[in-house]
C-alpha cells in the first residue's frame, strides 16, 4: 500500500524539532502517514468540520493509534452483533466481540488501513491478539522513516513473566481468573 508521509509534530520530537533527526522509536503496528483511509476521513469528517483533531493532525502517530483503536472497537462491535443481533451491545457481548475478532489482510485492506496493522487475531486466552510485533521507525527531522523489518516478542522469556505478574495481582485483588476453556 502506498503511504503519504507526513509531518509529525508529537511529544517523543516537537520540543527538539530540528534537533530530534535520527531520534528512533519503537512503532507498535501503526506507522506515521496517511493510508487510503485517511481520504475519507479527510472528505467525510474533517472537511465537513465535524473533526476534533486539526487537520493537520491527521495522519500522524498518535491519530493513526487512535485510529487503530477505534477500528479495532468497532469491528469488535460488528463481530458480537453477527452473534447478537444488530442491536445495542452490551458490556459482555462486546467482550465477546473483542475475544472473538479476527482481522484478515483482507478486512484491513478493505477498511483501507493495509500498511497500518498487520492481520490479528484475539481470543479470550490472548488479549494482544497475536500481535507482539513491533518496527522501529526513525525521525529524519521532517517525517517519520520506517527503519526496520518487523521484529516479533519472545514469548518464552515474555510469557512467564506476565503469568507471573498477573497471578500476583490476582492474588493481590482477590480476583478469580476466567477459564477461558470453559468458555465459548
Amino acid at each position: 500500500a502506498k503511504v503519504e508521509a507526513v509531518a509529525q509534530e508529537i511529544p517523543d520530537v516537537t520540543p527538539a524539532g530540528e534537533k530530534a533527526a535520527g531520534y528512533k522509536a519503537l512503532l507498535l503496528q501503526h506507522p506515521a502517514g496517511k493510508f487510503s483511509a485517511h481520504a475519507d476521513i479527510e472528505k467525510l469528517v474533517v472537511a465537513k468540520g465535524k473533526s476534533q483533531s486539526k487537520p493537520e493532525e491527521v495522519g500522524q502517530v498518535l491519530y493513526n493509534r487512535g485510529l487503530i483503536n477505534s477500528v479495532l472497537g468497532t469491528e469488535a462491535i460488528r463481530t458480537a452483533m453477527k452473534k447478537f443481533g444488530n442491536k445495542p451491545m452490551t458490556g459482555e457481548q462486546v467482550r465477546w466481540g473483542f475475544e472473538n475478532l479476527e482481522l484478515t489482510a483482507a478486512r484491513i485492506k478493505e477498511l483501507g488501513i493495509e500498511g497500518m496493522l498487520l492481520p490479528v487475531k484475539f481470543s479470550c486466552a490472548d488479549h494482544e491478539g497475536n500481535s507482539r510485533q513491533a518496527r522501529l521507525h526513525q525521525w529524519d527531522g521532517k517525517a517519520w522513516q520506517i527503519i526496520s523489518d518487523w521484529y516479533t516478542a519472545d514469548d518464552k522469556v515474555l510469557a512467564p513473566m506476565v503469568k507471573e505478574t498477573a497471578a500476583k495481582y490476582a492474588a493481590e485483588k482477590k480476583i478469580t481468573a476466567r477459564d477461558c476453556s470453559t468458555e465459548q
